[in-house]
């Protein structure tokens, strides 16, 4: 059965679609329909501890993807969509299972789909604060290169989340900032292994953490119905050690395996396009 944190997350998320569903639905005037598209750059930086904290590897490099959103603005609430794609190569300081050093190359590909509802607190400040929860999902795409005689490794990382927090928005003519920062929990983190030929590919089930994540964003309205902007965002979170499996041959037992615990910290921009409806 999912556990308590698990639960509070999914109770959160749903409760703030509910809010924001209520307020598209029922806000004068009619909701308002927005979509944009922008370019990326992501700081990737991901790293495995073993039980000692001490650092087994080290992938960082820099990212570039594409993201896109849509979302239906009421009166007081805002749901949105978004989809985020980053890929390229990012270096690799690692280890082999014996402890010798590795320096070689990692391929990344990174999905990442949320769900946002806000909804306006009826505070009566200068900026419009908001209140804000959904969910996301991530799909990671974990490509270790071989590096002489050392085979490389594929890895999938996939997981749900959590997320909920507030926004400070403030519009002065035609420009617009924004300031947003919350939690996040991931859910029912996985990782699958595939040792190609060696040893039968492997699924392992990773810790549930929190996590934290904050972004600036300004915009400026070049035409009635087209807005170009730029944000600015850093996100904090972690993954738990998985337990040991045991690791099979062809079926037959060959061994045990896991997956140390991680902490990935990334930063990038964006810049986006609006169009309205």
């Amino acid at each position: 059965m999912p556990d308590s944190s698990r639960l509070t997350g999914i109770a959160v998320a749903a409760s703030g679609l509910m809010l924001v569903a209520g307020g598209v639905h029922c806000g004068e005037p009619d909701p308002a329909i927005a979509a944009s598209l922008g370019v990326g750059l992501l700081h990737f930086q991901f790293e495995e501890f073993d039980a000692q904290d001490r650092r087994l590897v080290k992938e960082s490099g820099w990212l570039p993807g594409v993201e896109g959103r849509f979302n239906v603005t009421g009166q007081r609430a805002t749901l949105s969509i978004d989809l985020g794609y980053y890929s390229g190569d990012v270096d690799y300081d690692g280890q082999t299972s014996a402890g010798v050093p590795i320096d070689s190359t990692t391929d990344a590909d990174i999905l990442d789909i949320s769900v946002e509802a806000a909804y306006r607190l009826p505070l009566g400040l200068p900026p419009r604060v908001y209140f804000y929860a959904g969910g996301g999902y991530r799909h990671w795409d974990r490509n270790i290169r071989s590096v002489g005689a050392v085979s490389g490794l594929d890895e999938t990382f996939r997981w749900w989340r959590a997320e909920t927090g507030l926004k400070l928005q403030l519009a002065r003519g035609a420009h617009s900032w924004e300031l947003a920062a919350g939690l996040t929990r991931s859910l029912n983190p996985q990782v699958e292994v595939d040792f190609g030929a060696t040893f039968d590919a492997v699924t392992l089930d990773l810790g549930e953490r929190w996590g934290w994540r904050t972004a600036a964003g300004w915009s400026h309205h070049v035409a009635p119905q087209l807005t170009a902007g730029v944000n600015m965002f850093y996100a904090s979170w972690d993954l738990g050690q998985s337990g040991v499996e045991t690791l099979t041959s062809d079926g037959a037992a060959a061994g045990s395996v896991f997956q140390p615990r991680s902490e990935s910290r990334n930063y990038g921009a964006v810049l986006s396009l609006q169009r309205g409806w």
